[in-house]
């Protein structure tokens, strides 16, 4: 098995230096999100000679209150990056007044990508994914990863027939529901994600390492081999990174 993991808050393990030793030892090419700019410098710092590990540029939908003033910074860093999250929209606790100002920060950062010519971007869409759909197919200029993607049918068939990419972590495939909606995302179309560790496994923050598991149980899930998941989900990865901005 080769794994990957699109979408790993690797600043927030407390044994990050050991989580990023066991990645660099197994081989598994793993984004390492951020949930602000400001935090994006330490989490290059902290990736920097590694291998498989990638850090990405974010501004986290739920922490717009509180540091939506750094987009400013975000748009400073964004020529040195090639992958963007964890950003998007959330609309589980948040006010009609406070949606309007997460539309309105995700539409800027949109807008910055494609001025720049785009990257690889990992969605957040939790209760909001009309309206994240919407405005990636308006503005997103690269390949996006709709991130634990929990929408309807409808939403999700408009995100399938635009070809969008759908990340899936262990969490997803604990539920019938669940299972069924992943069963619906394109094949060629699913990449693997961790979201530790605010995902566990067993009482334990997910690591990129039980990708392994997802693997299985998705080849469950397709009707097929392990061999036949896994190989899809190379071709998958590959796919999706041909399609990364040269710079």
């Amino acid at each position: 098995m080769r794994l990957h993991d699109t979408h790993c808050h690797v600043d927030l393990y407390e044994d990050r230096t050991a989580l990023l030793e066991e990645i660099e030892r197994a081989g598994i090419h793993t984004v390492a999100v951020t949930n602000a700019p400001s935090v994006y410098r330490v989490t290059e710092r902290l990736t920097a000679g590694k291998r498989f590990v990638r850090p990405a540029l974010g501004l986290h939908p739920e922490l717009v209150p509180s540091h939506g003033h750094e987009l400013d910074l975000f748009e400073q860093l964004l020529p040195d990056v090639r992958y963007v999250g964890e950003v998007g929209l959330d609309y589980t606790r948040a006010t009609a007044e406070e949606r309007m100002v997460q539309r309105r920060v995700f539409e800027r950062i949109l807008t910055l990508l494609q001025q720049s010519g785009g990257r690889i971007l990992t969605v957040h869409s939790r209760r909001a994914a009309d309206d994240v759909v919407d405005m990636v197919l308006t503005h997103a200029p690269g390949p996006s990863i709709l991130h634990w993607f929990s929408g309807g049918a409808k939403v999700l068939a408009r995100a399938r027939e635009a070809g969008l990419w759908f990340s899936v972590n262990h969490a997803m495939l604990r539920a019938a529901q669940g299972r069924e909606r992943v069963a619906a995302f394109r094949r060629d179309r699913v990449l693997l994600e961790s979201d530790g560790p605010f995902v566990d496994v067993r009482g334990v923050p997910a690591r990129p390492s039980h990708g392994a598991e997802v693997l299985r149980q998705l080849a469950v899930v397709w009707k097929c081999s392990l061999e036949e998941a896994d190989i899809q989900l190379q071709f998958n990865l590959r796919a999706c990174l041909k399609s990364l901005p040269h710079k």
